[in-house]
């Protein structure tokens, strides 16, 4: 039987919500939890014959913790807005999926060279090189805001930081989900931020897309709009 553990700080109670719900969906899995005074444990367990690809998706829920959330508190903590608009929203997003894909590499190796999921000790103790990064993004979108007066700045400030190619993905939103049909597959909406919208938005930037096709009139006015500044949006 394979068994592990994940464990976090319980102040990180957003993501506690996405940890349980992902290890909740994933197949071919049990778990308990435990708390301390100021931890969440949760114990896992699995046949053996499912155990590499168990330990993947583990690895991958522990990832999009650090690179999603932890990233996102980050940003937000150095970062000042004067609200959360969807404009504000798209820049942090473009922020949050910056290098993802090295990233959730980095992570990965991480963990599979970890004892157990230590999440926050993971990223506090062997994870120096992502923080570091991030210090030296942060540094550079905080002097690019300073001369920020209308959104379409904030705009160009995402395109910048999303970088020169630009999108490349075509998706489709239909029936509440978010597909990439560039890359055949479901888009994750990890719940990052207060609002579904806004949630939505994230997982969109997060797919570069070049192309959006919306069906059934899903969206408000205003995400349309917004979406219309990041890709060509073709509404069905």
């Amino acid at each position: 039987m394979w068994s592990n553990v994940i464990s976090i700080d319980k102040r990180y109670d957003r993501e506690i919500s996405y940890i349980l719900e992902s290890i909740e969906n994933t197949n071919d899995i049990s778990y308990a939890t435990e708390e301390s005074r100021d931890r969440l444990f949760v114990y896992l367990a699995s046949a053996c014959e499912d155990a590499q690809t168990v330990e993947s998706k583990v690895q991958n829920i522990a990832g999009t913790v650090i690179i999603d959330f932890f990233k996102l508190r980050f940003f937000l903590e150095r970062l000042t807005f004067a609200g959360m608009s969807l404009a504000e929203c798209a820049l942090l997003s473009a922020i949050v999926h910056f290098d993802s894909d090295f990233e959730r590499a980095v992570c990965q190796k991480a963990f599979s060279t970890s004892s157990d999921f230590n999440i926050d000790g993971v990223f506090r103790f062997r994870l120096n090189e992502l923080a570091e990064n991030w210090k030296e993004l942060s540094e550079v979108a905080s002097r690019l805001l300073c001369g920020v007066t209308c959104e379409n700045e904030l705009f160009d400030i995402a395109s910048f930081i999303t970088g020169s190619d630009g999108g490349k993905n075509q998706l489709l939103i239909e029936r509440g989900r978010l597909k990439n049909i560039t890359c055949h597959k479901t888009v994750e909406v990890v719940n990052l931020f207060d609002r579904a919208e806004f949630n939505l938005l994230s997982a969109i930037m997060g797919e570069r897309p070049l192309e959006i096709h919306v069906r059934h009139g899903e969206l408000s006015s205003p995400l349309c709009s917004t979406l219309r500044r990041i890709a060509r949006v073709i509404e069905k």
